[in-house]
C-alpha cells in the first residue's frame, strides 16, 4: 500500500510539475522549491525531488549547482528543434502504422476526439494539451522507448514555445475571440487544418500505411514550424525569449 501511494505522488507531482512548465505557470529560470513544491502539491519532497529529475531528462529543468531551474527558451534553438521533432515524429509515425494494437488505436482515436472537443476551447492551453495527448497515444503505439522518450522530449519542448508565443491577454478574456473565423482567420485556419491532418494520420496508422503516415508527420510538423515563425514575427515584442 505504502509503495503503491509513493507510485501516486509521484505521477501527480510528475504531472502537476510539467503542466505548470508547459503553461509557462513558472517561468524559466525560476528556481524550483521542493519544499514549497512539496507542500503546495501535499506529498513529500522525495516524489517532488524524483519528478524533477525526471523532468531534467525532459529538458524542461536544468540543474544549476544544487539548485534546479526551469529550463530557458531559446530563439536560436528552434530550427534545431524542427528537425529533431520532423524526424522523431516521422519515425514514431511509422511505428506506430506498423505496431498498433486495436487497443491503441481506441487511445489514438480518443485522443483525436478530445482535441476536436477543445479545438475551439477559450483557453487555448486545453487545446495544446489535447494536442500532446493525441501525439503521446501515437507514440505509445509505436513500441519503441528509445524514440518515445526523444520524441516526448522535443513534443514538450516544441509546446513551450508554442505556448510562448500567445501573448498575456490572449490566454485570458480575449483569447475567446481568438477562435473564432470572423475574429482571428489565421487562427482558425491553422486549428482546423490542424484537426483535419490529425484525422488523416489516424486513417493511415488505422489503415497501417507507414508510407502516408510518414507523408502527413511532415506536413503536419512543417505547419506547426510555419506557424510558430509567424506568431515569433508578429508577437516578438510581448515573447520572454532569449537568445545565445
Amino acid at each position: 500500500m505504502q509503495e503503491k501511494n509513493s507510485q501516486r505522488d509521484g505521477l501527480k507531482a510528475l504531472n502537476m510539475l510539467r503542466q505548470r512548465i508547459l503553461r509557462l505557470e513558472l517561468g524559466q529560470g525560476s528556481v524550483l522549491d521542493e519544499a514549497e513544491l512539496a507542500q503546495t502539491m501535499k506529498v513529500s519532497r522525495t516524489p517532488v525531488r524524483e519528478a524533477i529529475i525526471q523532468l531534467i531528462s525532459e529538458d524542461l529543468v536544468i540543474r544549476d549547482g544544487r539548485s534546479a531551474r526551469i529550463a530557458p527558451l531559446n530563439l536560436d534553438d528552434i530550427p534545431r528543434l524542427f528537425g529533431a521533432l520532423l524526424i522523431s515524429s516521422r519515425m514514431i509515425n511509422r511505428l506506430a502504422a506498423e505496431n498498433r494494437t486495436p487497443a491503441d488505436l481506441k487511445r489514438i482515436e480518443a485522443g483525436h476526439l478530445a482535441f476536436e472537443e477543445n479545438m475551439h476551447s477559450s483557453d487555448h492551453l486545453k487545446r495544446q494539451e489535447a494536442n500532446i495527448a493525441f501525439h503521446m497515444a501515437i507514440a505509445e503505439a509505436a513500441r519503441n522507448q528509445y524514440f518515445f522518450d526523444f520524441y516526448r522530449r522535443t513534443l514538450m519542448a516544441s509546446s513551450r514555445f508554442s505556448g510562448a508565443t500567445f501573448p498575456v491577454a490572449d490566454k485570458t478574456e480575449e483569447d475567446a475571440l481568438l477562435v473564432s473565423e470572423g475574429t482571428n482567420p489565421d487562427l482558425f485556419a491553422h486549428i482546423s487544418l490542424t484537426s483535419q491532418q490529425h484525422a488523416l494520420i489516424v486513417k493511415a496508422i488505422q489503415e497501417r500505411d507507414v508510407e502516408q503516415a510518414d507523408k502527413l508527420a511532415t506536413e503536419h510538423q512543417e505547419l506547426w514550424y510555419s506557424r510558430l515563425q509567424r506568431q515569433i514575427f508578429s508577437h516578438s515584442s510581448s515573447m520572454n525569449l532569449s537568445l545565445r
